[in-house]
């Protein structure tokens, strides 16, 4: 699948922000003119933090404001759990540099630590990360208890008493009564640039623009507002004496042009990780500001202010690059093997390639609904939603509720169509979650339309399966469309002998496609928006391949097989298994000839035998039915053939073709899943789907 290059400005620009952030703590022009820092430090480079704001306002607010369902609210959470973590961790880390520096103290009270925890940061730079998590909060309820716009209009108001206790606190003073009131606020927190007047408005611009969706590139309004910008801090600082500055009136609209800039700007540059150079650039230059202010002590060319502000530069970019590393090197692994018995090993890499080979038998503008039910073929449902979503993959599809469920509260973000029956009265988790529910049948369409609350779905039609569906009748499928809480966003159906090419399986199939591609143009015709439409799986992706839907459903060969190794299909891909299958020797036996192995009296051996006994057995999802088949196991890429009868929780098999092996070791029981089904007279799917849940979990 094709890399995307969008929103790449804004990747890059972090960088650029978190160095003009850097700029700011270090006056980089103060040896030269103090004019050049109010104009550049200032006033241009206060667009950094305002810029780190409405990022986190346009990838998570925006689409809350769109859907302010669980999945977005799930997303909102996430973030504030991060925020709140990095902000624990920075307050320990620069502890001591907060006492040395007095920010605080042993005889801090109560109150000035609560002060310094909730607004003021307990270190300079540290302020930021209580406002992103004030101000996400307060716009969130916001924009949940009135729109978007109302919610903005009220950020603007909360900007304008910002900016009385910033940068026109000199101006706003003197108002009758404004000053009392600042009085008050400021024995609350040090500066108005807080999470309750400074973070909102930027964080729902954010969000404003990314509901508008506007693709142009304001070159001039950015230039005038610029210029706005520069003659107001002008004034200010020459004017009055301003308080801080954080604050300038111009501010949102100069972000409002620049923001829009950056969403189409393709910078000539490319800087790699750049979430977590920025972060890191942004936590980490108060340290090296400490350590040249130090080393200025001794070496008197830091005293010069560009010198100094490139040296800390430099040092936080090395320190950054140096720390990320090790990062990744101690964060501990999600899913650790501990091979203690039997496990399935998930290869996500593997699934990459199976969704690049879907893709390319496929029309360039047909989209894929990753089929998640039955965790994923047992390939793990969240782990492979996740890799999906990032490969691109937004829609998906299970067969329960319950799976739905479980896939949201994992984070997956995605549109989720159940394709099995939801009771009516469950209709408010479809809606808390919201999922897209198939409609079965006229009277499911009618129960849940009686509930009284809307829900997405999608119509399954019976087209010639006989299973689940509704009747081809245009009638009351057109009654169905026109019900006041059900929005039908799409429609579809299911091939029942997709997966045979014979003369009576195709001639089925064609019946199948034309009656549904009947009952669209009949749709049509009585001018319904019927929505998406979706009907091959993954064996009517391979032998229908010019069909022309907008979305295919790929199941089993989305996890590397078919259904049967021998079946024939029209296209032929290249189809890895995500499934691994490995279980742990746990003892080896000489058995005499003569004896008997296992239950029953199945395998009697005819010379003495090194056996094997494998900690895995049917209640783990190997059948019962290999038993005695000639199935073979493996080690380091040796056959190993299994023994007598598989039994519920082992497995016997002989060791004599290999002469190094130990007890520990692990074996591989399954990569081909094809085989098994073969030999255990079932198809692929069963196999995955009737792996047991004693199995550990691998990557």
């Amino acid at each position: 699948m094709k890399s995307s290059k969008k929103n790449e400005g804004i990747e890059q620009f972090r960088i650029i922000a978190a160095i003009m952030v850097v700029a700011i703590h270090t006056f980089p022009f103060a040896s030269l003119s103090s004019d050049w820092d109010n104009f550049i430090t200032l006033t241009l480079f206060r667009i950094a933090v305002p810029f780190f704001l409405m990022v986190t306002g346009y990838f998570l607010l925006g689409p809350f404001a769109r859907e302010p369902y669980y999945p977005k609210r799930w997303k909102i959470q996430q973030n504030l759990w991060k925020f709140l973590k990095i902000y624990g961790m920075a307050i320990l880390f620069y502890l001591p540099l907060s006492f040395y520096n007095g920010t605080l103290r042993l005889s801090s009270t109560f109150f000035q630590i609560v002060k310094r925890l909730v607004f003021d940061g307990t270190l300079y730079h540290l302020w930021y990360f209580p406002a992103v998590i004030i101000g996400l909060v307060l716009s969130t309820v916001m924009i949940r208890f009135l729109s978007l716009q109302k919610s903005f209009i009220l950020g603007i108001f909360l900007y304008f008493v910002g900016l009385g206790g910033d940068s026109y606190y000199q101006v706003f003073r003197h108002l009758p009564g404004i000053n009392s009131f600042y009085q008050i606020a400021f024995t609350l927190f040090d500066y108005t640039r807080n999470g309750l007047f400074f973070a909102p408005i930027f964080l729902l611009l954010g969000a404003v623009i990314y509901q508008k969706q506007t693709k142009s590139q304001k070159i001039l309004p950015l230039m005038c507002s610029l210029i706005a910008l520069l003659v107001e801090s002008f004034l200010l600082h020459h004017f009055t004496k301003v308080r801080h500055d954080s604050m300038y009136l111009m501010l949102p609209i100069v972000m409002y042009f620049f923001f829009q800039f950056l969403l189409n700007w393709q910078p000539p540059f490319k800087f790699s990780q750049t979430k977590e150079k920025a972060l890191g650039i942004y936590l980490l230059h108060p340290l090296m500001i400490a350590l040249i202010y130090f080393a200025g002590k001794i070496v008197p060319i830091f005293s010069n202010s560009l010198i100094n502000f490139l040296f800390v530069l430099l040092g936080t970019i090395c320190l950054t690059n140096f720390l990320l590393p090790l990062k990744r090197k101690f964060k501990p692994n999600a899913n650790p093997f501990l091979a203690s018995r039997a496990a399935k090993m998930i290869s996500t890499e593997n699934l990459v390639k199976n969704v690049q080979a879907i893709s390319s038998c496929i029309p360039e503008k047909t989209g894929i609904i990753a089929i998640l039910k039955a965790n994923a073929y047992e390939s793990e449902a969240v782990i492979c939603g996740r890799k999906l979503e990032r490969l691109g993959v937004n829609f998906f599809a299970v067969a329960t509720l319950q799976e739905a469920i479980e896939l949201r509260r994992a984070g997956i973000q995605g549109k989720i169509l159940i394709l099995g029956y939801t009771a009516p009265g469950q209709v408010n988790l479809l809606q808390k979650y919201q999922l897209i529910q198939a409609i079965i049948s006229l009277e499911h369409a009618w129960k849940l339309n009686q509930q009284q609350k809307r829900i997405h779905c999608h119509l399954k039609i019976d087209t010639g399966m006989h299973r689940l569906g509704l009747d081809p009748d245009v009638v009351s499928i057109k009654e169905i469309y026109q019900m006041e809480h059900l929005a039908c966003e799409g429609i579809f159906s299911h091939l029942g002998s997709a997966d045979a090419l014979d003369e009576q399986s195709v001639q089925r199939t064609k019946r199948q496609i034309q009656i549904f591609d009947t009952l669209l143009k009949n749709l049509e015709e009585l001018r319904i928006d019927y929505g998406v439409t979706h009907l091959q799986a993954s064996y009517g992706i391979l032998n229908y391949p010019e069909l022309n839907y907008d979305y295919v459903r790929p199941g089993i060969i989305l996890y590397g097989a078919l259904s049967s190794q021998n079946d024939l299909t029209k296209l032929k891909i290249d189809l890895y298994p995500v499934i691994k299958i490995e279980a742990k020797l746990i003892s080896i036996k000489e058995i005499a000839a003569g004896e008997f192995v296992g239950y029953g009296l199945d395998a009697c051996l005819t010379q003495t035998t090194k056996v094997g006994i494998i900690s895995i057995g049917y209640a783990d999802g190997v059948p019962r039915a290999l038993s005695n088949t000639g199935f073979k196991l493996s080690y380091k890429e040796t056959d190993i053939p299994q023994m007598g009868r598989v039994c519920m929780d082992l497995l016997l098999v002989n060791l004599s073709a290999v002469s190094d092996i130990k007890v520990g070791e692990l074996i591989t029981v399954m990569t081909n899943s094809e085989t098994v089904a073969e030999k255990s007279g079932t198809i692929t799917n069963e196999i995955l789907t009737g792996l047991g849940t004693r199995l550990e979990l691998g990557q």
